[in-house]
């Protein structure tokens, strides 16, 4: 059985979880869609430089 939402968002990368980070705040019912099994989408994969919530990368991962 599939929850009823307000909004869904399609796409887990860097706009889908500023749009449900919003969303949120609002008090807005939501579900993000995303073909990855976790948040982030292509990015994580494809940017080594790129970490969730502002975080630097290190030379280390």
């Amino acid at each position: 059985m599939t929850p009823d939402v307000d909004v869904v968002v399609i796409g887990g990368g860097r706009s889908g979880l500023a749009a449900g980070h919003h969303l949120r705040r609002l008090g807005v019912d939501f579900a993000i869609l995303d073909a990855r099994a976790t948040s982030g989408g292509a990015w994580r994969h494809t940017w080594d430089a790129l970490r969730p919530y502002g975080r630097p990368a290190t030379p280390d991962g």
